[in-house]
């Protein structure tokens, strides 16, 4: 009765079949399971990385505009006290050391360094330690190439002949 002027009756029928789906309970149960004790816990509540990238960058007056995801990451989960967790300090050295060796086009593929030190695939729509909304294609923007036109493959064809 609540949402009524909200939700329809069917809506709501629909709604209600679909949480007492045997299957929702399953998925439900195991999202829940592995989201309960996470091996590098969030710790900013409800700041979010948009809002923590902010703040770092007016705290300590950077003149770009965004961090390595590595870096925001580790921000991520330091304690109030200033505390880093000894696993998360790891992390951030090994992505430290990798950032170091691998060349700056191989560091911008679709994988990105956290993930690569994670050991955990990385899903298709999202980019790792950059919060929610944020996608690889909007994230490492590459420029897009441009196909010659014909008039431009025929020269390059005649130059190539001569």
């Amino acid at each position: 009765m609540k949402y009524a002027k909200i939700i329809s009756a069917e809506e709501w029928d629909n709604f209600v079949a679909k949480r007492r789906n045997e299957k929702f309970h399953e998925v439900n149960d195991k999202n829940r399971k592995r989201a309960s004790k996470p091996a590098y816990p969030y710790k900013k509540g409800r700041t979010g990385y948009a809002r923590l990238q902010q703040r770092i960058l007016a705290e300590e007056k950077i003149d770009t505009t965004s961090l390595p995801e590595h870096v925001l990451w580790k921000a991520a989960r330091v304690r109030k006290d200033g505390a880093v967790v000894e696993a998360v300090q790891n992390v951030y050295d090994e992505c430290e050391t990798l950032s170091q060796t691998l060349p700056s086009i191989e560091v911008q593929d679709c994988r990105s360094l956290l993930s690569r030190v994670l050991n955990v695939p990385e899903y298709s729509s999202r980019v790792r330690g950059k919060g929610f909304g944020v996608t690889p294609s909007s994230f490492y923007k590459k420029p897009k190439t441009k196909n010659p036109t014909n008039k431009e493959v025929m020269e390059t064809l005649a130059e190539l002949r001569a």
